[in-house]
This record gives C-alpha cells, sequence and structure tokens, in this order.
C-alpha cells in the first residue's frame, strides 16, 4: 500500500519550487528530488495531529514495528522496522530511520515552526515552515490517539490520491474504548477503532473492514503500541522500548553547520 500512495503522489505532485538555503536564490528541484519534497511537505502537515507541540515531558526511545502481509498464494511477506525516537522540553522531536537504504533523519521543531528531512551519509537535506502549533499541551490534556491518527492519514490520502480519499470520507469508523492497562510498566489507555468501507466505494466489490488498536502512555503522550490489521496492508505491530525520561541533548535537534539543506515553498 506504501508503494501505491507514493506512486499515486508523484503523479499528482509537480516540480516544487526550492531555494538553496546556502545561497538564497531561486533553484529548480531536479528530478530525483521530487518524491523527496513530497515526503517533506506531508510530513510537515501531518505532524501536529501527532503531538508536535507536547511541552515538558522529554523522552527517547526505540520504535519497533513488525508487520506481516499474506498474498493470494499463501505467501507471506515479514518486515521489521526500527527507528529511533526523541523529544525534548520544548517539544521538538527527532526521528532516525532509513529511507531507500540510507540513513534518514527528520527532525520537527515547533519553537521555530520548521520541518526537516536530512541525509547525514550525504550532509544535505531539506526543510519547510510548518503550521503554527497548537497551544503546549502538559500531561493532563485529553489523548485520542485513534482520532488523531484517522486524521492524519485522511490529510495524506487527500493530498497524494483523491479516489483514496473519497474511499476514507465513504468509510464508517467506530471507536470504543479499551480502558487502562500496563505496558511495559507505563500505564496506557487504549482505544480500538474499526473503519468499514462500503462496498463499490473504490472499486471494491465486498465492504472492507480494517481495525486499529491504539495505547497510548498518558505520562508520555505518545503511542506506547499500536495494532493495525488492514486489508491491504496486513497485519502490523508497532511497540516503544527502551524508553528514557532523560533529556535529550540539544544538537539532536538542530542541522549541523556543514549541511546543505534546500528551503522547500509551502503551498
Amino acid at each position: 500500500m506504501r508503494r501505491i500512495f507514493l506512486s499515486a503522489g508523484l503523479a499528482l505532485l509537480a516540480l516544487a519550487p526550492v531555494a538553496h538555503a546556502q545561497q538564497g536564490g531561486a533553484a529548480a528541484v531536479p528530478a530525483s528530488d521530487a518524491l523527496e519534497v513530497m515526503l517533506l511537505k506531508i510530513s510537515a502537515s501531518s505532524r501536529c495531529p501527532d503531538g508536535c507541540a507536547v511541552r515538558g515531558l522529554p523522552y527517547s526511545a526505540q520504535r519497533v514495528t513488525e508487520s506481516v502481509k499474506v498474498l493470494a498464494d499463501g505467501n507471506r511477506i515479514v518486515q521489521r522496522h526500527t527507528e529511533k525516537l526523541y523529544r525534548d522540553s520544548d517539544g521538538r522531536t527527532r526521528e532516525e530511520s532509513e529511507w531507500k537504504g540510507k540513513p534518514l533523519v527528520q527532525i520537527q521543531d515547533p519553537v521555530a515552526g520548521m520541518s526537516y528531512r536530512l541525509y547525514p551519509d550525504t550532509k544535505t537535506g531539506y526543510r519547510m515552515a510548518i503550521a503554527a502549533p497548537a497551544p503546549a499541551a502538559t500531561s493532563g490534556a485529553d489523548v485520542t490517539g485513534s482520532t488523531a491518527a484517522a486524521a492524519g492519514a485522511t490529510r495524506v490520502a487527500e493530498q497524494l490520491s483523491p479516489a483514496l480519499a473519497a474511499g476514507m470520507a465513504a468509510a464508517m469508523t467506530q471507536t470504543r474504548s479499551l480502558g487502562t492497562k500496563q505496558i511495559d510498566g507505563i500505564s496506557a489507555e487504549g482505544a480500538q477503532s474499526t473503519m468499514t468501507t462500503p462496498a463499490g466505494a473504490i472499486g471494491n466489490v465486498q465492504p472492507m473492514v480494517s481495525t486499529t488498536e491504539t495505547w497510548i502512555a498518558r505520562e508520555l503522550r505518545v503511542p506506547i503500541l499500536l495494532k493495525m490489521d488492514h486489508p491491504f496492508m496486513g497485519e502490523s505491530v508497532t511497540r516503544l522500548q527502551d524508553i528514557s525520561r532523560l533529556e535529550p541533548p540539544t544538537a539532536l535537534f538542530t542541522v549541523p553547520a556543514d549541511y546543505t539543506v534546500r528551503d522547500v515553498a509551502r503551498r
């Protein structure tokens, strides 16, 4: 499904104008950069619902995702993906992962209002202004992880595929509370969302049902466990591991001076 998303995005997004951050002049985006620009736009536009303005609750952790997809012939595709996550007391976040086999760093800075997509191996990257952050959140505020995730998914679908967005709009979603339980010694509140896409909404002969189970760590305001079962994507489980409540180093949320960073125009 991820490849379908990316293919649709490439077809719908024209090459966006950018300016070289160190030279200040306008520059055309090379064809090879089109996908990077699209991903940065999606990232920058979908961060705040996930808690980009959470302050006073620093942490670091590993996010491990294990997915299983069963093909029509009975074959199985099993994948495991690990990311490193950081958040400081000012609400800045950093994600370290891989993209096309290369190290990738994504920084969201709600204080400066900037989103970054950086490549350490080449010391290059992109940045774009993000929407103004929501009012500073605290640990006592309400969190509805399933609602936030659904809102972010809808925004991504609207940018990549109008047909897919229409299908999601036609879907009926029911959410129920799963109560509270301890996960790795941390109190978490759970909710389960069931999305039913009616027959014919996106060319499907029969109704399609997907479920998402989200457990939010109240003391961190982040999902600590996420289980998904989707007709296209299969089953996946995402967990936070090795959680630390210490303040991450400030340098993790700044771009090194020797990086070449392009400014992407927000439209």
